[in-house]
């Protein structure tokens, strides 16, 4: 009997080892393994070096359905060329489930490999498999009909043969009731109340089945007979569907409406949902519950995946918007008792205080101004003397310029210049490099300041339709309007905006506006999340005056000091501030296409033949085009002695490939709020940091400010935790810091400005619990719990899990 509405489950399947047949091989493989689920995609393990017995013990988390078929694949990595296959395997879940009631519970399983050669098939090893989870009804996996019982029920079915259970005999004697009888009385005996089991055969009886006894009452069922509901019927497919099987036994699906084939069993629409064609004899779907259609054929399993991920966005769009709460650009330094400050008293007519962002200013109520350095040490903090003749000023806005009486010129660059001196500071840098960023920082807020204009600007929108409606009223303002302080209002909620609700509109705008799915922007690479603009934006007829609403938007935000969600790549900010780009710059980019060039430029061309022009072809939105990289390139051979030009023509049109009209909208928008003049004096880094703070995790850094509880810095959990977060990359690095603090930004000045609950809070390793434990984390004071595990398998099992597995702020 099939299942009329199949359920997902999930099982947790650990490939642990296998043994492979080296099959007289003379070098030993790489072997990885690819492990797919009723044809889905495949996920596949990590390459073990020079083996043939690798271990992995790599764990997958798959969505199943009790007539399942996983699909195991091991192959041999090859650095040069494609990988070839050492041997498969097919595993059905239905017996397995069979023999384990239903669930799994570290069962272990072996499974045999093969591979077809031209002499037949030959065995290729096995593979150790540990399986885990899933939890279902047993009685609605069996087939009854076929005989199909749990083994514990088999046994006790054959214990009871001269009880309720009723075999009927086969033969050819005389006075046989036809086939169609004995169906009939078998089809009786199935749906019968009673516990009696009918088992027919399926010959040309010639003998009178036996009569099956009647119901008693007062009789006591038979618990090992088991009767399958009437709900496990075999739904009919739909019309003009069709099952089939392919060589592998695999069932699958044809539809031949749309001459399609699939892995799942068709089900029939949910409620509210139509099948439509369109003029073109293209299948699509309606859903008459939100009016809206898609090309996908939607079961109750997808609807609930979608609602389920769309959930899951919200979560994480309030999270990202906390974290995004605690990004700065200074240091947060909350206001220390004058007792504890090494630096005494302040100076008679100064205060110390904090603003809402938890940075540290200072006021002169002599002259009423504020300023950002304290008077103590402004001026005097580690410095070299100024040259003869120099005196360094400050003007009202407590900006530090310089003043040359030699010449009688004046002039905001340090004249010490040169090689930076001093002790390194918190940012990481030396201490002057850190004034130098502040003076430019300082300098840019200054020149936002001067030509900032009086009143305010309205922005009234609904967080509903965000997007759109903050284009058509940014784009409706002009340009100096946008200058003016901000009021936002969202429709429906009560509230003034003293800042708050327009740092949240910079976030979540900036979150809608940089989305790669509305094809303005895309991802830089597979494994490089910054964004960069996206060639085939064209698709949208109205894309060059969305980037150029885009310009506007990013130069609101530098202007009016506010972050956004994500940022751009480092040769788009190089392009913002007209800088080169180089052939290192390519490699985050575009890895194959640097590989190519590094790989020209390190050979000799001419002695490998290769017959290249001044010419490169690319394709947008399935046109392919020819772009000559100077006047005539498809005519220049490119040779040795000009090949570096070749090579910089060739970087440089890979970064504006498709993007030239785009980009040049998009200059065009910011530069209307704020002049790309006024960022001369920062590089692509500065920049960034402006934009989006601080995200790259320095390890380093991390140990160097980092105290002990219970624990020494030569203590071999210690070392081994260090050890673990060296290993793992950057990614996993931001999931242990926002497990233990809360967040997986960073203040500019790195770990020694985490801030607490009670104002700074250094990262802390304390030793709690017993070997057993899992790591617990204390987000209010960035503490881990790092129980004494008695090997680093151990502590990198522990924290792996712990950091992987829990989610939320519920860890304490």
């Amino acid at each position: 009997m099939g299942e009329s509405n199949p359920s997902y489950s999930q099982l947790q399947v650990t490939i642990f080892s296998a043994n492979l047949a080296s099959n007289g091989a003379f070098l030993k493989a790489d072997p990885y393994i690819e492990l797919s689920v009723d044809g889905q995609p495949p996920k596949r393990t990590e390459v073990s070096k020079k083996t043939w017995t690798p271990r992995w013990e790599e764990h997958f988390t798959l969505l199943v359905q009790p007539s399942s078929k996983l699909n195991f694949r091991v192959l041999n990595h090859k650095s040069l060329g494609s990988d070839t296959l050492l041997g498969e395997g097919v595993l059905e879940l239905k017996p397995l489930l069979i023999n384990n009631n239903g669930k799994f519970n570290e069962y272990k399983t072996k499974l045999k490999l093969s591979f077809e050669q031209k002499g037949g098939i030959q065995p290729a090893g096995e593979v150790n498999l540990i399986f885990n989870g899933m939890n279902i009804d047993i009685t609605a996996i069996l087939d009854i009909s076929n005989g199909e019982l749990p083994t514990d029920a088999s046994s006790s079915v054959d214990q009871a043969t001269n009880g309720s259970l009723n075999t009927p005999s086969t033969g050819n004697s005389e006075g046989s009731s036809s086939s169609s009888d004995s169906t009939a009385s078998t089809s009786t005996a199935a749906t019968d109340t009673t516990n009696t089991l009918s088992t027919p055969t399926t010959t040309n009886s010639t003998s009178s089945p036996a009569p099956a006894p009647d119901p008693d009452p007062d009789s006591q069922p038979n618990p090992a007979v088991v009767v399958p509901p009437a709900s496990l019927t075999e739904e009919e497919l739909p019309p003009n569907w069709e099952r089939r099987t392919d060589e592998h036994g695999r069932a699958y699906y044809v539809d031949h409406n749309t001459r399609t084939t699939t892995w799942e069993r068709p089900q029939p629409l949910p409620p509210g949902w139509e099948r439509r064609v369109d003029p073109r004899g293209r299948l699509y779907y309606v859903d008459h519950n939100t009016r809206t259609t898609t090309w996908q054929r939607p079961t109750n399993q997808s609807l609930d995946n979608y609602n389920q991920w769309q959930q899951h966005l919200r979560q994480n769009q309030n999270r990202n918007w906390e974290l995004y709460g605690q990004r700065s650009l200074y240091n947060q330094q909350p206001q220390a008792q004058a007792d504890s400050d090494p630096l005494g008293p302040l100076l008679d007519g100064w205060e110390k205080r904090v603003d809402g962002n938890s940075r540290v200013y200072f006021v002169n109520h002599k002259n009423r101004t504020t300023q950002w350095e304290d008077p103590r040490t402004q001026g005097t903090l580690q410095e070299d003397p100024l040259p003869e003749g120099w005196e360094m000023r400050y003007t009202k806005e407590g900006v530090r310029y310089f003043v040359d009486h030699n010449t009688r010129e004046t002039t905001f660059q340090d004249p010490r210049g040169g090689q930076s001196k001093g002790p390194i500071g918190a940012f990481g840098v030396p201490v002057q490099y850190e004034r130098s960023f502040r003076w430019k920082l300082g300098q840019f807020r200054y020149l936002c300041q001067s030509n900032a204009l009086p009143g305010h600007v309205k922005i009234n929108l609904s967080r509903e339709s965000m997007f759109e409606e903050s284009f058509q009223q940014i784009m409706r303002l002009q340009p100096f309007d946008l200058r003016r302080r901000l009021y936002i209002i969202f429709k429906g909620e009560e509230g003034l905006d003293y800042g708050g609700l327009a740092r949240e509109w910079f976030f979540h705008l900036s979150h809608d506006v940089l989305n790669p799915m509305y094809c303005l922007f895309e991802y830089a690479s597979n494994n490089n999340y910054a964004l960069q603009i996206n060639a085939a934006s064209s698709v949208n007829p109205d894309h060059l005056m969305y980037f150029r609403f885009i310009g506007r938007f990013i130069a609101m935000s530098l202007y009016h000091g506010k972050f956004i969600d994500s940022g751009f790549t480092l040769p788009f900010y190089k392009r913002m501030l007209s800088k080169k780009v180089t052939l290192k710059d390519l490699e985050t980019i575009d890895e194959q296409f640097y590989s190519s060039l590094k790989w020209l430029q390190d050979n000799n061309i001419e002695e490998c033949g290769l017959e290249m022009t001044f010419s490169a072809d690319f394709e947008i939105l399935g046109k392919l085009s020819t772009h000559e990289l100077k006047p005539g390139g498809a005519d220049i051979t490119v040779t040795e002695e000009n090949k570096e030009e070749y090579i910089e023509m060739m970087n440089n049109w890979r970064f504006t490939r498709g993007v030239e009209e785009q980009t040049k909208s998009f200059l065009e928008g910011f530069n209307e709020v704020v002049p790309l003049q006024w960022l001369q004096y920062f590089d692509e880094r500065e920049l960034e940091l402006m934009l989006c703070g601080m995200q790259e995790i320095d390890v380093d850094d991390w140990e160097k400010h980092t105290i002990y509880r219970h624990y020494s810095r030569n203590s071999k959990q210690v070392q081994w935790f260090w050890k673990f977060l060296r290993e793992i990359d950057n990614e996993k690095r931001t999931r242990l810091l926002q497990f233990v603090t809360g967040t997986c930004r960073l203040p500019v000045g790195g770990f020694a400005e985490l801030m607490g609950s009670n104002g700074p809070q250094r990262f802390c390793v304390e030793k709690v619990g017993k070997e057993t434990w899992l790591p617990r984390s204390h987000t209010c004071f960035n503490r881990i719990d790092l129980p004494p595990y008695k090997s680093y398998e151990q502590l990198l099992e522990k924290l792996t899990l712990a950091i992987e597995e829990t989610e939320g702020f519920g860890q304490e």
